[in-house]
């Protein structure tokens, strides 16, 4: 069992990372919208904005929530 968990915690770092990234790519074109976007781009830029904070809220959120699990259940 500690293999699997192992596994899975290995699985939700990389995830993390590539969670990270995607988020700052989504910082980056919401900015893009907000300076460049006209009338229209600063709806956009609050979408990018939000879903990139709350996409990278659960992300990094995940792992500690399994670490707390791991911690906490033991079979």
């Amino acid at each position: 069992m500690d293999g699997l968990t192992n596994t899975a915690l290995a699985l939700l770092e990389w995830a993390q990372g590539l969670g990270l990234i995607a988020a700052a790519l989504a910082f980056l074109v919401g900015g893009y919208f907000l300076m460049l976007g006209g009338d229209r781009g600063r709806p956009k830029a609050i979408g990018f904005f939000i879903g990139a904070a709350v996409g990278l809220i659960v992300v990094m959120g995940a792992y500690g929530i399994a670490e707390g699990i791991d911690s906490n259940i033991k079979f």
